[in-house]
C-alpha cells in the first residue's frame, strides 16, 4: 500500500469514527470540537482529523469554524433533499453498469442478502445491515470504487437520524418488493430494468425521507418534486 493510500485509509477510518460518534450521541449536535480534542479521542494526529472533518463538512455533518474547530450539525431538511437527489443521480446508472458485469457468485451474494432482509423483516439491525450490504455489492460491481465509497457515505449520513430510516416509515413489503425487482433485473442482466427498478426504489425512499424532515416541510417537498420532474425520465 502506498503512503497516499494509507493516509486515505486513515482519513476514512477517522471520518467513520466521527460519524458513528455523532450517530450515538458521543459527539453532541451543536457542540464545537477542536481537531486536537478529536485526535486525542480517536487516536489520530491532526492532519487526518482535519481531512476527515472536511469530508464530513461536504456531507453537511459538521461546520468548520476558522481557528475554532468543527461544530456538529447532522443533516437538516435541505441536506436530506440534496443527499436523496445525489442517490437518484448516481445509483441507477451504477446499477445499470453492474448488470453488464455481474457474475454467478455476485448473484448468489445478492440473493443471500435479500433472504436476510426477508427473514429479518421486522426492520431490526440485521435488516438494515443486509440492505446496506446489498446496495454496496451493486455499487462495487459497477466497477467504480470511488462511487461505491461515496454512495456508502451518503447512506450512512442519511442513517444518522432515526427519523430518516425509510424501512421504519413504509410497509416492509414495499421495501422488499423494491429490492426484489432490483435483484431480479440484475439476475436477468437487464440493465434497463435494473436502472428503472433502482430509480423507482430511491424516488420512493426519497419521498418518505423528505416528507419526514419536519412538521412544516411543504416547501422542501415541493422542491424535491420539482427536481424529480426535471431529472427523472418519464415513466421512471
Amino acid at each position: 500500500m502506498t503512503s497516499d493510500a494509507r493516509a486515505d485509509s486513515k482519513t476514512e477510518r477517522i471520518a467513520a469514527d466521527i460519524r458513528d460518534a455523532i450517530r450515538d450521541g458521543r459527539l453532541a449536535r451543536g457542540d464545537l470540537y477542536s481537531s486536537r480534542e478529536l485526535g486525542e479521542r480517536f487516536g489520530a494526529s491532526r492532519t487526518p482529523v482535519r481531512e476527515a472533518l472536511l469530508r464530513l463538512a461536504d456531507l453537511g455533518l459538521v461546520r468548520i469554524e476558522r481557528n475554532r474547530g468543527a461544530r456538529v450539525l447532522g443533516p437538516d431538511g435541505r441536506g436530506i433533499v440534496e443527499l436523496c437527489s445525489l442517490r437518484v443521480l448516481l445509483e441507477p446508472a451504477a446499477c445499470r453498469s453492474a448488470a453488464g458485469v455481474l457474475t454467478a457468485r455476485d448473484d448468489e451474494a445478492l440473493a443471500a442478502e435479500f433472504r436476510i432482509m426477508e427473514e429479518r423483516a421486522d426492520g431490526g439491525p440485521e435488516y438494515f445491515a443486509a440492505d446496506e450490504r446489498l446496495h454496496g455489492l451493486i455499487m462495487r460491481a459497477s466497477g467504480n470504487l470511488r462511487l461505491a465509497k461515496f454512495v456508502a457515505e451518503l447512506r450512512q449520513t442519511l442513517a444518522l437520524d432515526s427519523r430518516h430510516s425509510v424501512p421504519r416509515q413504509q410497509p416492509v413489503e414495499v421495501a422488499l418488493q423494491d429490492h426484489w425487482d432490483i435483484v431480479e433485473a440484475l439476475r436477468k442482466r437487464d440493465g434497463d430494468a435494473a436502472e428503472r427498478a433502482m430509480r423507482k426504489h430511491l424516488v420512493r425512499s426519497g419521498d418518505l425521507l423528505v416528507a419526514n424532515t419536519s412538521e412544516d416541510n411543504r416547501a422542501l417537498v415541493a422542491e424535491w418534486r420539482r427536481w424529480l420532474e426535471m431529472t427523472v425520465p418519464a415513466g421512471g
